[in-house]
């Protein structure tokens, strides 16, 4: 006896395809029309960090998910939900299946956004914690996964386990991404910035923790290695996820994200100093230019020591 799996017949794919489409667009239009002026007040002293005040109308900040109540929660994991889902990272099926509005609150932290001048989000980056009730060595079996792992199959945390306490302390990044409706111009540069400044921020803060995550070299990878960061990469896994999860779909492209680890630098402050001063700095066309540079001076001031778990000898 043979058995075979359940096809739906083409007119069917087609109506559930559609519907999907539509789903995602009402759900998009929904986040991207809403506003959270109150918020930063509403976090206030309870902020893990904020960028705000540099001349652009934006306003970052970082805050723990108890700093907040259950409509702001909402906005950001409706935000991460509508933006992946915009970029087709997200399946637009399973949420229009399980009616989902906001992505199902996990482990993350820290959550960091940024938005404009009216309150709309425009960025975001969480900062996702261990699910381990106890802390536990980096090189401990018994530890729990990170998502990362999980999905590439690799153990990123065992190198660094004479370097980093417990599992307590290491975060991975997650969602780091920017609405996708933002125009081009200095709006749309500056956002990645402000995230990546509160951020660091949040993390020195939080005592230098290991950072872990995937990304490819476009994304946060390389707005890590301009601040300092030498992370340890391991190329060509191949990063799987259930149909069950509403990532599954980010990763059947041609050139996934990868899988990184690093420790954060020891300079990292100065690297978030020179972010601030280009992004404080005059508005012209070349002001990220001039941040550029800026970031490059305290690269080379950087003194030269033995590599790290991230580094190769030179």
């Amino acid at each position: 006896m043979t058995t075979s799996e359940l096809i739906a017949p083409p007119d069917d794919q087609h109506r559930a395809a559609t519907l999907d489409t539509a789903y995602a667009r009402a759900l998009v239009a929904l986040h991207r029309s809403l506003r959270y002026p109150e918020l930063p007040s509403t976090v206030g002293a309870g902020a893990v960090s904020r960028v705000e005040q540099l001349g652009d109308g934006l306003t970052t900040i970082a805050f723990s998910p108890d700093a907040v109540g259950q409509r702001h929660l909402q906005a950001v994991f409706g935000f991460r939900l509508a933006e992946f889902v915009d970029l087709a990272m997200m399946s637009s099926r399973l949420a229009r299946e399980t009616a989902l509005l906001a992505e199902p609150p996990d482990a993350t932290v820290v959550h960091t956004v940024c938005l404009d001048a009216e309150g709309r989000i425009l960025g975001y980056v969480g900062l996702l914690g261990s699910r381990d009730v106890i802390p536990r060595r980096l090189d401990d079996p018994a530890r729990s996964r990170y998502p990362v792992e999980s999905a590439h199959g690799v153990d990123l945390l065992t190198p660094f386990a004479d370097q980093a306490p417990t599992t307590h302390q290491v975060f991975e990044i997650k969602r780091f991404v920017r609405a996708g409706d933002v125009p081009a111009g200095q709006t749309r540069d500056r956002v990645p910035w402000h995230l990546i400044l509160a951020l660091g921020r949040s993390v020195l803060t939080m005592g230098r923790p290991l950072l872990i995550g995937d990304s490819r070299e476009n994304g946060a990878l390389r707005h890590l290695r301009l601040v300092g960061f030498d992370p340890l990469v391991i190329p060509d896994t191949k990063p799987a996820l259930p149909r069950t999860s509403l990532m599954w779909s980010s990763y059947l492209v041609p050139d996934p994200a990868v899988p990184f680890a690093s420790l954060v630098p020891d300079d990292l402050a100065s690297y978030l100093d020179a972010i601030e001063e280009g992004l404080a700095g005059d508005h012209d066309p070349t002001w990220q230019r001039r941040l550029l540079a800026r970031l490059s001076a305290v690269r080379r001031e950087r003194p030269r020591v033995g590599p790290g778990p991230g580094e190769e000898a030179s």
